[in-house]
């Protein structure tokens, strides 16, 4: 298999307390999912984590290495955010992605105590769960190694309240990380270390364990294998309703859904009911948040025969979804383009 060819998640199911839920957004009445009805996909088993025994240690490349408990961290400067969590192997108008209200210490307060090094590039972020994420690699937390630049950027957070409520258990409770914008495998569940790391720091757990030859963007081009790193989320958009190999009886209905950008808020939604021939704007929701989705609506008076709705999503920076999958695509991850609902009208 290609280094990032599939799900990390997919490879390493193999304990009875992982979870891989997602619930159909048209279940999601407004604009953010519930708690208990966000996504959850586990790479390893959940970890036993209680608020006294929880702690979180910043230290690498720092002047300043500390650790910090649960009543220090929600005693520090938060902010309220919301924002989309987008699973990045999601299927083309699939249910893997989340949007919710968040709340937490910007990592860059956490960062500006420990004051970085000069030279610091990046931030090694590191779960309390622990697996084999590959079969010849040891036993390892679960971590990812983000810029330095996303982790100071202020929509960066150390989560501990979704929707005004604590972290469910299953989402990275007492505390996450939440890189808003960027795919939901760099926000890493349950954070207990931020480590900075300087450009010469490459022997750490997202190597040994084998994570760095996961989520990567693969295209092949003139004979040769390009490999990128997935972060930002493509601009998408979902049909909620109607759900695919429908069947419904004729009559004016609304087709609606959601669309999310990890670049910018949402600008248009364009809507199809044949295939493409024709394209019509949707309603948007005047809720439109930097982060979060936007949630749109087509009236479609529907008669009988057969129908392939698709929508397509534009942001504020341009940035449009594609008709179809880049052929030079290697990969499984970043599924963005305008996927066919197929439906049929009695």
């Amino acid at each position: 298999m290609l280094p990032g060819a599939g799900f990390a998640w997919g490879l390493t199911m193999r304990g009875a307390g992982l979870q891989n839920l997602a619930y159909p957004l048209r279940s999601v009445q407004g604009t953010v999912t519930p708690s208990r009805m966000f996504f959850v996909r586990d790479h390893f088993e959940p970890p036993k984590v209680s608020l006294e025994t929880w702690s979180l240690r910043v230290e690498g490349r720092v002047q300043h290495s500390y650790a910090l408990g649960f009543s220090d961290l929600v005693e520090l400067p938060s902010r309220k955010l919301e924002a989309v969590l987008e699973c990045a192997g999601n299927g083309a108008n699939g249910s893997a992605v989340s949007n919710g209200v968040w709340e937490g210490v910007p990592i860059s307060v956490l960062l500006a105590t420990a004051h970085p090094a000069s030279d610091a590039s990046s931030v090694l972020l590191e779960g309390a769960d622990r697996g084999h994420l590959l079969s010849d690699r040891p036993l390892l937390p679960y971590s990812q190694v983000v810029p330095m630049k996303k982790c100071l950027d202020p929509s960066s957070l150390v989560a501990y309240k979704l929707n005004d409520l604590a972290l469910p258990k299953r989402n990275g409770f007492p505390a996450r990380a939440l890189l808003a914008g960027w795919y939901g495998m760099d926000s890493v569940k349950w954070l207990q270390r931020i480590v900075v790391l300087g450009p010469g720091d490459r022997d750490t757990v997202f190597e040994k364990s084998g994570m760095n030859r996961e989520y990567n963007r693969l295209t092949r081009q003139n004979g040769h294998l390009r490999v990128a790193r997935v972060s930002s989320v493509k601009v998408k958009s979902a049909i909620a309703w109607p759900s695919d190999a429908s069947k419904i009886p004729a009559g004016r209905y609304s087709v609606w859904g959601f669309a999310w950008s990890g670049s910018a808020a949402i600008d248009s939604v364009l809507v199809t009911t044949n295939s493409g021939k024709r394209w019509d704007p949707a309603t948007l929701s005047p809720h439109s948040p930097r982060y979060g989705w936007t949630r749109w609506s087509y009236p479609w008076n529907a008669r009988p025969g057969e129908y392939n709705v698709m929508s397509r999503a534009t942001d504020r920076n341009g940035n449009q979804q594609p008709l179809r999958r880049d052929p030079t695509r290697k990969d499984t991850y970043e599924l963005d383009w305008c996927a066919p609902v197929h439906c049929t009208v009695g």
